[in-house]
């Protein structure tokens, strides 16, 4: 630089030294030079300034320069964790794309599957449109079906109603064979024997005085069931030792009236025993086997059920036959009265008794209503009959008896009777499928007698 630059007063000093030197064209280069310096002092100074701050600045910037190196370096390390940061951002971006690619192709398959599905819903929605309309079709079939289905019904029940009837008088087919009868008849005889002996086993007999007066009640009502005969052997013979007279009393007794529980047709509940009776005689006489036989088994079917409850009449006939057992034991002179007998026999013999007349009334139904090809009923010889090898069997089995008078049954037999063909050349055919058991007057020969009681 200039020294005049740089020493502007000076300068000028030196130049009004030289004023005299000067002209006019001197004084305008002085201008012109004084402008310039101007000029010039205006750019050193504006120079001068610039440099300080640039001095400021360069002061600032070495200052700031330690301070940009830290920040540098930290900027650095958030830019390299920035970085990290970013890498592992980046990849779960990635993986989150896959992600979302698959779940994308998966929303695809589904809307594509919900598509298919609204596909079939439509057509099973169209096919279920077409079945109610076929239902309802069907439904008004099945109605008009079970309106005629109920009118054939009703029909078909009346028919066959009218067909049983019909069957119920034309069917000849028994439900109870011939044997399955004989052997409920030996049953029933088998119980009634075991019964009587077990019955004057159990019993003293030693006729007293102060029951004369039932002994002789007794004796009439035993009279008129088993036999004047067997009544007077049971007042004059000793039972004491030997008890068989009674037993066979019993016996008797007890198999007459298994007989009539077994013929009866209402249990005389209706007392129409004889009418009923009557008609059967004259329809069997007019009619064929298969319609008599018929209408036995629902007449006397029906006329059981009229005239009395099953458990009445079962009750009422074990009290008819322990009453009877009883009275036939009173006249054969047991030492107990009417009233402690009967006690007694109820308490020890009331449920045999009670299976006897089961047994008879199981034989009632049986021959009455479900044998219906043929008739069947029990047989018994009467009092004062002529033995008869042809029909009986003698009681006593070891005596080989041909020949008597029979005392009493002790057993039922079984006969059958069928009715073969119609009209004037029918025909009644008999059998005899089991001989009754009888007791002889003989049977009664050397048991020790007694003196009948007198009157006082």
């Amino acid at each position: 630089m200039c020294w005049w630059l740089r020493r502007p007063r000076v300068f000028f000093v030196w130049l009004k030294s030289l004023r005299f030197f000067r002209d006019t064209k001197t004084e305008e280069r002085l201008l012109e030079w004084k402008k310039k310096w101007e000029e010039e002092e205006k750019k050193r100074i504006s120079l001068e300034d610039r440099l300080k701050k640039l001095e400021l600045e360069h002061q600032v910037s070495a200052q700031d320069k330690g301070s940009l190196k830290t920040e540098n370096n930290r900027l650095t390390t958030i830019l390299k964790k920035a970085s990290k940061e970013a890498d592992e951002i980046q990849a779960r971006l990635l993986q989150e794309q896959n992600e979302r690619e698959k779940v994308q192709q998966e929303r695809s398959k589904l809307q594509d599957a919900n598509q298919k599905l609204q596909q079939d819903l439509s057509s099973y929605q169209q096919q279920l449109l077409l079945r109610e309309s076929e239902k309802k079709a069907l439904k008004n079939e099945l109605q008009a079906l079970q309106i005629k289905f109920n009118d054939q019904t009703t029909l078909l029940n009346d028919r066959t109603r009218e067909l049983r009837g019909a069957q119920a008088f034309l069917s000849t087919a028994d439900t109870l064979s011939g044997a399955e009868v004989i052997r409920l008849v030996d049953e029933l005889n088998q119980e009634i024997m075991q019964t009587a002996a077990f019955i004057s086993d159990s019993f003293d007999f030693a006729r007293k005085p102060e029951h004369r007066d039932e002994i002789k009640e007794a004796s009439a009502r035993t009279g008129e069931l088993i036999g004047p005969a067997m009544t007077s052997l049971l007042g004059t013979v000793q039972h004491g030792e030997d008890p068989l007279l009674i037993q066979i009393a019993l016996q008797a007794a007890t198999v007459e009236f298994s007989r009539w529980i077994i013929m009866t047709w209402d249990f005389d509940g209706l007392q129409a025993e004889q009418p009923l009776a009557e008609i059967y005689g004259d329809v069997r006489e007019t009619e064929s086997q298969a319609v008599s036989g018929r209408w036995r088994a629902l007449t006397r079917s029906h006329a059981q059920k009229v005239a009395l409850q099953e458990t009445d009449v079962h009750s009422t006939m074990v009290a008819h036959i322990s009453d009877t057992l009883v009275v036939v034991m009173i006249a054969a002179g047991c030492t107990k009265n009417y009233e402690d007998v009967y006690r007694d026999f109820t308490m020890k013999f009331g449920e045999r008794v009670s299976n006897i007349v089961r047994m008879a009334t199981r034989l009632n139904r049986a021959m009455g209503e479900e044998v219906t090809s043929a008739d069947l009923w029990p047989t018994h010889a009467a009092a004062g009959e002529r033995f008869d090898t042809e029909s009986m069997k003698d009681f006593d089995e070891g005596s080989g008896a041909q020949s008597g008078v029979v005392l009493c049954t002790t057993a039922l037999g079984l006969q059958r009777s069928e009715k073969v063909g119609n009209g004037e050349g029918a025909e009644n055919r008999m059998f005899t499928l089991a001989k009754p058991k009888v007791a002889l007057e003989a049977i009664a020969d050397g048991m020790e007698r007694e003196a009948e009681l007198s009157g006082d």
